[in-house]
């Protein structure tokens, strides 16, 4: 009888462990797919990747952040994880104080490369709703 209950556990182990490995880890981690944070995210590199920097707020100066360091002239992808509501899209600025051009990150969007002309552009951002 002990061999039996055994043998049924071992096999709805094996049975939990095969179900649990067909979703892949990184679909549930992707940039794309994530939920709302209250962040906006940024990385130096396309894809999600290289050195990352996120702000729950306005950030008028790139080069000096707390935990991320320069982000300055450095953002290549982005993600808005923002709540939905007032000011819940991001607006990037090409130079520090929030000035020049600027193009807006809907909220939920995550952009995998900055719109055309943007790629290392970025030098400070604003919660708006201007999209």
């Amino acid at each position: 009888m002990r061999n039996v209950k055994l043998t049924t556990l071992a096999t709805a182990a094996a049975a939990l462990m095969a179900t649990l490995t067909l979703t892949p880890q990184s679909q549930a981690s992707s940039p794309a797919t994530a939920m709302a944070d209250g962040y906006v995210h940024v990385w130096e590199h396309t894809g999600a990747g290289g050195a990352t920097c996120r702000w729950s707020g306005d950030d008028s100066d790139y080069r000096f952040n707390t935990g991320c360091g320069d982000m300055n002239d450095k953002v290549s992808s982005a993600r808005n994880s923002g709540y939905s509501g007032a000011y819940e899209d991001v607006l990037f600025y090409e130079n520090i104080d929030r000035r020049g051009s600027f193009v807006c990150l809907p909220n939920g969007a995550y952009w995998e490369s900055m719109p055309a002309g943007w790629n290392d552009r970025a030098s400070s951002h604003s919660w708006g709703s201007a999209c």
